[in-house]
């Protein structure tokens, strides 16, 4: 009987692709407004440190502008704090959207600053460096750069899979002219 656990794979695109994939479920609940898929992608003890403008709340984003010059602060919270800061109950749909990479097929344009998303593994950890932007009911409303941190599974059905052990990243509002 064959197993259903995933085994590490000596073809780094391999690898490259199950990040990226893990990655995309992570961001589409978002879209999605699906906490409970956000927390499978997650190590339920693993930290975040998002750089926000002061008095910032995801919640607040959706209410209010910052101005990109508003003095900044570093949240360090867990990764299930970051995704109860999520408003999945507010009237605006919220997206977050990542840069391509250099395989995949596509072109983003003039977006990301020419950018592209990198992921890198060495053996059970790995990261990914994503520039990224945020819809907020279908207007872009910020941009950064991710940064996440991956760890294999150790135990459990999904042994050997990919995780979320860390999430960093940077915010700068995108000012409409």
């Amino acid at each position: 009987m064959a197993s259903s656990t995933p085994v590490p794979s000596n073809d780094p695109l391999t690898e490259h692709k199950a990040i990226l994939a893990l990655i995309h479920k992570f961001l589409s609940g978002i879209k999605l407004r699906d906490p409970t898929l956000m927390h499978s992608c997650i190590l339920p003890s693993g930290h975040a440190l998002l750089i926000r403008p002061i008095a910032d709340k995801i919640s607040s984003l959706v209410e209010h502008s910052h101005q990109s010059t508003s003095p900044r602060q570093h949240l360090q919270i867990t990764l299930p704090e970051v995704i109860d800061r999520i408003p999945f109950d507010s009237p605006v749909s919220m997206e977050e959207n990542i840069a391509l990479t250099v395989w995949e097929d596509g072109d983003n344009g003039d977006k990301y600053g020419g950018r592209k998303s990198e992921i890198r593994v060495d053996g059970d950890i790995a990261f990914a460096w994503t520039p990224y932007e945020v819809r907020l009911g279908g207007v872009l409303h910020h941009v950064g750069t991710n940064v996440f941190s991956f760890v294999r599974r150790l135990d459990g059905p999904e042994k050997g899979s990919w995780v979320i052990a860390y999430v960093g990243d940077t915010f700068k509002e995108v000012q409409m002219s």
